[in-house]
């Protein structure tokens, strides 16, 4: 028979274990040109997924900030992260998605990544309520990396589980 405390060790032990499996099964590595294939939002690939799975995308992100002669924030790497979503802008494939500062998600990164063209644009929100275009994307890039809740954006109320993907920007 086991005593109180060796019970209370085994069941600890079980909850960590399975913590830790389930973290193994949400952030799958996944190419950006496999994230493109996805047509079901829940189905799509995190952010995290690609920047973890796409070595080109990674260096991408990574060099957005070393452009403009800044430090990556540590948050991106692991953040709280959206699906990078499918989108067709003027014929052209992007993966749309974003990072945020865990407990801080003013403080975010919103991106725009065109696999085949290995070309990425962002917008970079700060903690202090200014944001600075990274990558120098065009007008329409722009409006749609504003984001889903502003009326500015071609995404504005467009965004929701049933969405066919991928979603057409014009």
């Amino acid at each position: 028979m086991m005593s109180g405390r060796q019970l209370m060790l085994l069941l600890l032990g079980s909850v960590l274990l399975a913590g830790t499996a389930q973290a193994g099964t949400v952030t799958d590595r996944r190419s950006a040109q496999q994230a493109l294939q996805c047509r079901v939002q829940a189905q799509c690939a995190y952010f995290g997924a690609v920047y973890d799975g796409d070595p080109v995308f990674r260096r991408a992100v990574r060099q957005l900030f070393r452009g403009r002669g800044m430090s990556m924030p540590a948050w991106v790497e692991a953040g709280v992260m959206t699906p990078l979503l499918p989108l067709r802008i003027n014929g052209v494939s992007y993966l749309y998605g974003s990072v945020c500062e865990p407990h801080n998600c003013p403080h975010q990164l919103r991106v725009l990544y065109a696999p085949k063209q290995k070309k990425l644009v962002a917008r970079y929100d700060r903690d202090d309520d200014t944001f600075e275009w990274l990558g120098a994307p065009r007008a329409l890039q722009q409006s749609v990396l504003l984001g889903e809740g502003d009326e500015a954006s071609p995404l504005y109320q467009r965004l929701d589980d049933n969405m066919p993907l991928p979603l057409v920007v014009e």
